[in-house]
């Protein structure tokens, strides 16, 4: 087993991404137009992000969505392709937020159809959290996610008759997948609202982009060791993979409540594996490193407002990876989605007063930059 490619892999232009150029592009046009209407208007007025964001200080936000964005691999051989995928079809992801801090518990429903057909594709069990602080420029996110119990998707290359819907896929019960994943990121544009179509834990109230480019670093480890006293093999692998991003975004601002968002995210980085195969006379070791390409394009429809808020995001994640540094390249295409739905309150004085606290902690000539 020579390679192994972790999904979701985000990167490289296609002609599938020119509808999502052209977006872009339009909400550039009225990016300028937008700049000629307002050139009569005092330069200090303009530059008031007041003006352009509206916080939401007092308010927690508790968002919940359903999504497509859990993680499969595929490992790659001679002459053999493994597309190896947890028993997962719609996962949950249900999100806090206050101030300058977000955090996310994700899930997956059984009552989903998709998410119960044990019999045909085994059990899955999943769980994963995430956190997330922003400050006026800089970004911090990290992500944990377990997986336990995968199948394999293309059971019909090995068994010979096999049929989709009558016979069960092939099932690894006891493959675990671990993923820790974090990305440092700067906002260039202080009139831009990122939390308004991440976590809606602000309004962006006028029209408005930045350049946001992060370091982005990925952990996986797999691990297909089983308790079946008839194993006579199994692999560990261990990825890490680093990449550069230049992202741009843009919300166009329809009324005080509706907004329309779209981004373009291209990357270059290095995956960096190390896989153990456990033999009975001994492990055996390899390594090797691979060039990645990536890009990932986004647009979305949203409703946000004091109260409630509401929307859909549509994504498509492209790469291309140089395998072992040959001439063979692997490319790999995803498709996500999440529909979301939120509430605000009023945030309770515990909550105020531990953020307060982590804010007086940070040195004082930070401490502006904290919302």
């Amino acid at each position: 087993m020579r390679n192994m490619e972790i999904l979701p892999a985000n990167s490289c232009l296609s002609k599938s991404h020119f509808p999502m150029l052209f977006v872009l592009l339009a909400l550039s046009l009225h990016a300028t137009m937008l700049k000629g209407q307002s050139d009569s208007l005092p330069q200090t007025a303009l530059k008031t992000t007041a003006q352009y964001i509206e916080t939401t200080d007092t308010l927690v936000t508790i968002r919940l969505n359903v999504n497509n964005e859990f993680e499969y691999f595929k490992q790659e051989g001679d002459n053999f392709v493994y597309d190896i995928r947890p028993n997962i079809k719609l996962s949950n992801k249900l999100s806090f937020s206050y101030r300058y801090i977000s955090f996310g518990i994700g899930f997956t429903p059984k009552f989903i159809p998709g998410n119960n057909d044990n019999a045909e594709k085994g059990k899955t069990k999943a769980t994963a959290f995430g956190m997330a602080i922003q400050t006026s420029h800089l970004i911090q996110e990290i992500q944990a996610a377990k997986i336990r119990g995968f199948y394999l998707h293309n059971s019909g290359d090995f068994t010979p008759g096999w049929q989709e819907g009558v016979d069960p896929y092939l099932q690894l019960p006891e493959m675990v997948m671990f993923s820790l994943k974090g990305a440092t990121s700067y906002k260039f544009n202080p009139n831009f609202s990122l939390k308004a179509i991440s976590s809606q834990s602000e309004i962006q109230l006028k029209s408005c982009g930045s350049f946001i480019p992060s370091l982005s670093y990925n952990y996986y480890e797999i691990d297909n060791k089983s308790k079946a006293y008839n194993q006579q093999s199994s692999q560990k692998s261990n990825n890490f993979q680093g990449l550069v991003n230049v992202g741009y975004y843009y919300t166009l601002v329809l009324n005080s409540k509706m907004y329309i968002s779209g981004g373009i995210i291209p990357g270059l980085g290095i995956d960096c594996t190390y896989l153990t195969t456990r033999l009975p006379d001994g492990n055996q070791h390899t390594s090797y490193k691979d060039l990645v390409v990536r890009s990932q394009e986004k647009i979305g429809l949203g409703y946000n407002s004091r109260k409630f808020l509401a929307g859909a995001e549509f994504s498509i994640a492209h790469s291309i990876r140089n395998m072992n540094q040959t001439s063979v390249k692997l490319e790999a295409k995803r498709v996500y989605f999440q529909v979301f739905v939120g509430y605000r309150f009023v945030a309770p004085k515990l909550v105020k007063r531990e953020t307060d606290a982590v804010k007086q902690a940070v040195p004082s000539k930070f401490r502006n930059l904290i919302k």
